[in-house]
């Protein structure tokens, strides 16, 4: 009976489909940022795409399942920043990634497990504070 309960929990999720929680334009171009929300068994999954000007397609460039946790996104010049909360009393907790390269996350997007870096490309630069989270959340036991 377990079993299939877990098996129709997560085919339930699974079919789920992402809401939209922000857009923004880059160039013509545009972003955006869904969560899927697992309810109460399971942690959010964000989801940051990016959509080519005049064509139907999206591209994962960005996802992140529990930690780091997404507040907002916003896009700044030519950088989209993902806007994180501040725990610990941190500041300037901002993941940010150059969309002058992002046909190269594209391919290989940024994800994250759990605070735990799963899939990266060469041009991703994680930033302090996450590192810092994922260490802390290890020292205390949170994983």
């Amino acid at each position: 009976m377990k079993l299939k309960y877990l098996w129709i929990s997560g085919l339930l999720i699974s079919c789920s489909e992402p809401r939209v929680l922000k857009e923004a334009n880059w160039n013509g171009n545009r972003i955006t940022w869904e969560v899927l929300d697992g309810g109460a068994t399971s942690s959010y999954r964000w989801l940051i795409n990016f959509s080519e000007e005049d064509k139907n397609s999206k591209d994962l460039i960005f996802e992140s399942y529990s930690s780091p946790y997404i507040e907002d996104i916003e896009v700044y010049e030519d950088k989209l920043l993902i806007l994180c909360p501040d725990f610990r009393n941190k500041v300037n907790d901002t993941i940010t990634i150059n969309l002058k390269e992002v046909d190269k996350y594209k391919g290989e997007p940024v994800i994250y497990e759990l605070n735990v870096l799963k899939n990266s490309n060469g041009d991703y630069k994680e930033p302090t504070f996450v590192k810092e989270d994922r260490a802390y959340a290890l020292a205390n036991g949170l994983k």
